[in-house]
């Protein structure tokens, strides 16, 4: 039986050098949010400028169709 250790080599020995370099790029970024798993998270703001800025002044007339087309419900 191998052991793990072995059986990961054996397989990255296999890898193509793009292959290698995207999995190289996973395992730092898991490596490093594994580190940081005991920090709190960082709390972004939402950006909402121009969030109801469709051009179409009657969307709050239109609310509940324009729910229910979206959620394929009926009105």
């Amino acid at each position: 039986m191998t052991s793990a250790h072995e059986e990961l080599h054996r397989l990255v020995d296999r890898l193509s050098p793009e292959q290698a370099r995207r999995l190289l790029r996973r395992a730092e970024t898991e490596l490093l949010a594994a580190a940081h798993d005991d920090e709190p998270p960082v709390r972004r703001r939402l950006a909402l400028a121009g969030i109801g800025a469709s051009g179409d002044g009657h969307l709050s007339e239109r609310v509940e169709d324009l729910l229910a087309e979206r959620f394929n419900r009926p009105v």
